[in-house]
């Protein structure tokens, strides 16, 4: 006997390229109960409102295909199926869920929709891409409008955070502003987790988070995978784990090698730490660099530098001892190892990226060269750290970063001599791509950025 296919049906509408594994969480999903999947291309449709608006004529398109009464799953770049429930019981008592972006926010979020084909949904379709229309099209009506709050007035979202009345969680946002909720999915088995842009009011405008990278995107797809696989490790307990490990106070690979590396990440980051030392012990001994690994603030550190305070006093101790040393923060990668950095550190003496937002610099990755001007302005940023009352965190007294653009700036090295762009060093992951020799992960929840860390650390196995 032949299994009719189910009317329901699964949208993917891809407005941003999807990261690794997400398409195929979606497919997996669909053919598990023999749902129909649709992905959607909409990267070709130019401007963000434009695509924002061709996303609800896709799903109005889809949804009036579909069978009386069908439901349709709507997912985006951003949306990970994590439970595969199925439709018909997530959606019992429904005919539209939408959820909202945060715990305190009266707007949605557009991932993980769900609508039931009847004509009161259409018709709120309908109306929504009209109103849409008019913001696309910035008619004064709506210049104060965004996806966000037109989406709320034809569809009211439901919080994510509190159960529908048949108990499932449909769509739940991982990360906000000021909280999280990745930590417990496992618990509450959400149809979708998502970590959409949280949509917030600027000027009188809105807009999403300036910064937004697809990190947690790259995670919750780890996650689904291995949850749904039966393993219900949480990501804190391992990074907790690491935390524990016994380990050697420091790690030398080729010490005498002319161009070195030097890093310093004690047991409270181990979670990622471990596996920066890891792929930098591989990457140094492929193209014979000396990498130098602290697991404890060495003794030769003053009272009080420490974590990341202590960049320029770890390169002031090696660089006698080579030609040319690199900080470099615990959270970066070797990605494309096959790249040496011999061409970058041609020809200067002092090297610094440029970061990915309104920042000068970024002291993740420093490079120089063991020549008297330089060591001159290693020991004046040394001092001038050292000067410093507050170092109780990384951005106080304006961070090590402070220090050094101010000692560069009073040595005439504000300049595309000495500072390049932010991919030629150690990309964010706002711009890295496999192809990326290094890749930073700054500002991310620790445990997270660990799991983030070790999914981009198996492309680093590729090259």
């Amino acid at each position: 006997m032949t299994l009719l296919a189910s009317p329901h049906s699964v949208l993917t509408v891809l407005s941003h390229r999807p990261v690794d594994g997400l398409v195929d969480n979606h497919e997996r999903y669909a053919r598990l109960h023999g749902y129909r999947h649709a992905t959607v291309d909409g990267m070709h449709v130019y401007g963000e409102r434009q695509q924002v608006l061709h996303k609800y004529h896709t799903i109005i398109a889809q949804l009036v295909a579909m069978e009386p009464g069908a439901l349709l799953l709507v997912l985006d770049p951003f949306s990970v199926v994590f439970d595969p429930h199925a439709l018909p019981d997530v959606a019992h008592g429904y005919d539209a869920i939408v959820t909202t972006q945060t715990p305190k926010s009266a707007l949605p979020a557009a991932s993980g929709m769900i609508f039931r084909n009847v004509p009161d949904v259409r018709e709120r379709l309908r109306k929504l891409v009209v109103e849409l229309g008019k913001w696309a099209m910035r008619l004064p009506e709506r210049q104060h409008a965004c996806e966000a709050t037109l989406l709320a007035e034809c569809f009211p979202p439901l919080p994510f955070d509190v159960p529908l009345a048949n108990g499932h969680f449909p769509s739940v946002q991982t990360i906000w502003g000021d909280g999280l909720a990745i930590d417990s999915i496992a618990g509450v088995r959400p149809l979708v987790a998502h970590n959409a842009p949280e949509w917030r009011q600027v000027d009188d405008g809105w807009a999403p988070a300036a910064d937004y990278d697809f990190r947690y995107v790259i995670a919750l797809v780890d996650d689904a995978e291995r949850y749904q696989r039966g393993d219900r490790t949480r990501a804190i307990d391992t990074w907790h784990a690491a935390q524990r490990r016994t380990r050697d106070a420091e790690q030398h690979v080729n010490p005498h090698a002319p161009v070195a590396f030097v890093s310093l990440h004690t047991s409270h980051i181990a979670g990622y730490g471990d596996l920066h030392e890891e792929n930098f012990v591989r990457y140094c001994t492929r193209h014979g660099y000396a990498y130098h690994a602290y697991r404890e603030a060495p003794a030769f550190l003053p009272a009080g530098i420490d974590a990341n305070w202590a960049k320029l006093h770890l390169i002031r101790e090696h660089l006698p001892h080579h030609a040319f040393v690199f900080w470099v923060d615990a959270d970066i990668l070797a990605i494309d190892q096959s790249q040496a950095i011999d061409s970058t550190i041609d020809g200067r003496d002092f090297v610094i990226g440029t970061d990915h937002t309104a920042w000068a610099i970024n002291s993740c990755m420093i490079g120089v060269r063991n020549v008297a001007p330089m060591r001159e302005l290693v020991e004046r940023i040394c001092a001038r750290i050292e000067s410093f009352g507050d170092r109780s965190s990384v951005y106080a007294s304006g961070g090590d970063q402070q220090a050094i653009y101010v000692e560069m700036l009073a040595s005439g090295m504000i300049d595309a001599r000495h500072i390049v762009d932010a991919m030629t060093l150690a990309s964010s992951p706002v711009y890295a791509t496999r192809n990326s020799r290094f890749v930073h992960f700054p500002a991310q929840h620790n445990h997270y950025r660990a799991v983030t860390m070790r999914v981009w650390d198996r492309l680093s196995h590729q090259r």
